[in-house]
């Protein structure tokens, strides 16, 4: 078995309870431009977890709207500007795993799918951005998750193998970049729909308290089993 020495956290939905404000963003948007009512059900089951592209994607081929993601990309940023991203909250227990890993000299980095702007603006609120070593960004890779681009990007920024690493993700999205990476997995989510899709991840949790006690058994044992 090899031993664990570093984490990689993915950020919305995960370490930042950012889900409900996408949803009350988007929600506005898909009503006046296409006269599409949903609910936060249908948000977590359709949209949550996915980048921009693929949701367009989605009306496009799926609901038969015309739209274009610059376009989308450009009311929903504007929605976001008119809100205060500064209001998103950290998921439970975000901020005791960070200080537990950092106690006992394990490396952490953040790989999501959001802007760097994003990570500034809610990691930096909650005084958390000096516990990472770095920051894989939309930015930084051409193709984000599901493709693997950014978690090979973030183990050669680490110069270790995918088996020594854990990757920390609440969807089926970023549990298939993780997972094709050669990277140790744990979910993390209490939706039903999302545990559902997640039949290939050995490791599943409600909160990120379940997923500090799992890794403090991996590091406590000095492996990852």
């Amino acid at each position: 078995m090899n031993k664990l020495q570093a984490v990689l956290f993915d950020l919305d939905g995960t370490l930042i309870d950012s889900e409900y404000f996408y949803f009350k963003n988007w929600a506005p948007i898909l009503k006046q431009e296409f006269d599409l009512q949903i609910d936060y059900e249908d948000w977590i089951r359709d949209f949550a977890g996915h980048t921009l592209a693929h949701n367009v994607k989605r009306l496009v081929e799926d609901y038969g709207y015309d739209t274009t993601e610059e376009y989308m990309w450009k009311r929903t940023r504007a929605a976001y500007a008119d809100s205060n991203m500064s209001d998103i909250e950290l998921m439970p227990f975000a901020k005791d795993i960070l200080v537990y890993l950092k106690e006992n000299n394990i490396r952490i980095a953040l790989v999501t799918s959001s802007y760097r702007s994003t990570v500034d603006t809610v990691l930096g609120k909650h005084g958390l951005l000096d516990y990472f070593e770095f920051f894989v960004t939309r930015e930084c890779v051409e193709f984000p998750k599901p493709n693997p681009e950014p978690y090979r990007l973030a183990l050669s920024k680490l110069d270790l193998p995918g088996d020594r690493c854990v990757a920390i993700e609440d969807t089926i999205t970023g549990s298939k970049a993780a997972l094709g990476t050669g990277l140790q997995l744990i979910a993390v989510t209490k939706q039903e729909v999302e545990r559902a899709r997640l039949t290939a991840v050995d490791n599943i949790v409600e909160n990120l308290q379940q997923a500090k006690q799992l890794l403090s058994g991996w590091i406590e044992d000095n492996q990852i089993i």
